[in-house]
């Protein structure tokens, strides 16, 4: 039953999909509607990332193990890639089509990210606290370890800084290339200290795509038109670097010590991990690379695209709650959840059937708050 899902995803993707001609490209390639479309695809794909990992990593206790979504253990990042690609681009283009664009910036921007990360770790406080968990927060600046009250908000952080060197590059400093150099510092800051201090993977893997969403926004014209040239060729490439190298970052990790019983060392895992890192960082590249071109003759777009394209921030910090809730553990191995679900396609359901109204409507609450820290229109 759970290849139905499989089925569903590949109908959600392509329904409503319009191919181009020989000899005809999509102009709309980064427009709005199809951005935002695809973004709505990349959190449900994360969803089922999240789902997997609770359900059949190779990590996991062999007793909490329920096959079915392997294929989506790893597919979290180049997802959150192509999110932080888009903002990076879609921040560029805001900037320079709208005279007032950094006015009130910090606050329009920043708030509406906030708000929503704030009140979901609430709810996993509640969680620790109905469990008699520990409620403490971890210094940023410990080596290793850092059990954040909300397992997935490294995002927030890692985006906020992102919004945070845009400003202070693009809306402070007012030069194109100063903002490139800050948010290209930045970045590697970012990445220097989530390496010094032994962070997870994820929390770095994909911050570089900002800054290249800004280098394609900058070149847009010469960059799609340079694709172009020998595309069939570039396409080919690409899809087979994709496949090495998804391939290899999966295999090149930490973790895959610890899962094949490799001897495994303090020293021999923080090298592993760094080897992983530089493959995954290669292959959310290629997998950009892959969505640009395949964008290039096809538009995307469906009504339910659409909607979900419209809480996609929402959907990624609300959808672990009911994970969390229903699945073989709350937070911590061997503390009880809610109700264990152990049948995958129904967890699966119950996950997405909860997540996605309650992010539609913490939606809307976020919305109202943007709209009204948006500067007020000259009468």
């Amino acid at each position: 039953m759970i290849y139905i899902w499989y089925v569903a995803l590949a109908v959600l993707l392509v329904y409503g999909a319009k191919f181009c001609a020989k000899n005809e490209w999509n102009d709309e390639i980064m427009s709005f509607d199809q951005t935002k479309s695809f973004l709505g695809f990349c959190a449900v794909i994360i969803a089922f990332h999240h789902i997997s990992q609770a359900t059949c990593a190779p990590w996991l206790n062999p007793k909490y193990i329920r096959p079915g979504l392997e294929i989506f253990v790893t597919a979290g990042y180049p997802m959150v890639a192509i999110f932080l690609f888009c903002s990076g681009f879609g921040l560029f283009k805001s900037a320079k089509a709208k005279p007032d664009f950094f006015k009130r910036f910090i606050p329009v921007r920043m708030l509406p990210v906030i708000i929503p990360a704030v009140l979901t770790t609430l709810v996993y406080v509640y969680f620790r606290y109905m469990r008699k968990m520990p409620i403490k927060v971890v210094n940023p600046f410990k080596v290793g370890g850092h059990d954040t009250l909300n397992p997935y908000i490294w995002y927030i952080p890692c985006m906020l800084l992102m919004y945070l060197l845009f400003y202070i590059g693009f809306g402070l400093l007012k030069k194109d290339w100063l903002g490139i150099l800050v948010v290209a510092l930045g970045t590697a800051g970012w990445i220097f200290f989530c390496i010094k201090f032994r962070y997870g993977t994820w929390w770095f893997n994909t911050a570089h795509m900002f800054l290249i969403g800004i280098l394609v926004a900058k070149y847009e014209k010469k960059f799609f038109e340079s694709c172009k040239k020998l595309y069939p060729i570039r396409l080919t490439i690409t899809i087979i670097l994709c496949l090495v190298l998804r391939y290899v970052a999966d295999n090149a990790g930490g973790y895959y010590l610890q899962v094949n019983n490799i001897q495994w060392t303090e020293t021999s895992g923080y090298r592993a991990d760094l080897i992983g890192s530089i493959f995954q960082v290669l292959y959310t590249l290629a997998f950009m690379s892959l969505y640009y071109l395949l964008s290039m003759k096809l538009r995307i777009g469906n009504p339910v695209l659409r909607f979900l394209g419209k809480f996609t921030l929402e959907l990624y910090l609300v959808h672990g709650i009911f994970i969390h809730m229903f699945g073989y553990c709350m937070i911590k191995e061997g503390i009880k959840p809610i109700y264990y679900i152990k049948d995958v396609p129904l967890f699966t359901l119950v996950v997405l059937a909860l997540a996605i109204p309650v992010s539609f409507l913490l939606s809307l609450f976020d919305k109202k708050v943007g709209k009204a820290l948006r500067p007020k229109k000259a009468k």
